[in-house]
């Protein structure tokens, strides 16, 4: 049985310690912060057309319900803990449009409002200022579920409150 209480934390092992973290957060994937600049131009270039995404994929008029959207994560009392991780929108379907479609459609609006070649709607849930978002697309039902969805419990509010507000109408009907 080996007992390391006598050895001592010489600064010399501790800065390779601290060197050693560094370079974790480096392989690692997902511990580093994302270039959103160079993540949206890579996006952009990969999966885009030249042209502006078709104004009926992200507009207000075809969103038929918001609700939030939850990650889980194990604590609380009752074994998970709820975080909203951003908002699940119910559209109605658009002839034509497939899921597929219409979630490059929506990547692809993401990426040039991240690069500022189009301008937001306001309040645009589908894109975070200074932040990077996820989105996915399912069909089913007779219409079309999109989730939207940040990388951390503040932004995933924020998008939220996006929502909300994108959806809200002017003269505070429903």
């Amino acid at each position: 049985m080996s007992n390391c209480s006598h050895m001592r934390r010489s600064p010399l092992v501790v800065a390779a310690l601290a060197s050693a973290l560094v370079a974790c957060t480096m392989i690692i994937p997902g511990t580093m912060a994302h270039d959103l600049t160079r993540d949206a131009a890579e996006q952009e270039r990969k999966r885009c057309d030249p042209d502006p995404v078709d104004p009926r994929l992200f507009g207000r008029d075809v969103i038929e319900s918001e609700a939030p959207y939850y990650r889980y994560a194990m604590g609380g009392p009752n074994g998970r803990e709820a975080h909203v991780a951003g908002v699940e929108l119910e559209l109605r379907p658009l002839p034509g449009v497939t899921a597929e479609l219409l979630e490059r459609g929506l990547l692809c609006r993401s990426a040039q409002l991240m690069l500022g070649h189009a301008s937001p709607l306001p309040n645009e849930p589908y894109y975070l200022p200074g932040a990077w978002v996820t989105v996915d697309v399912r069909s089913g039902g007779g219409s079309l579920a999109v989730r939207v969805a940040a990388e951390d419990d503040e932004h995933g509010r924020e998008i939220l409150a996006r929502a909300k507000a994108f959806l809200a109408r002017p003269d505070g009907g429903p």
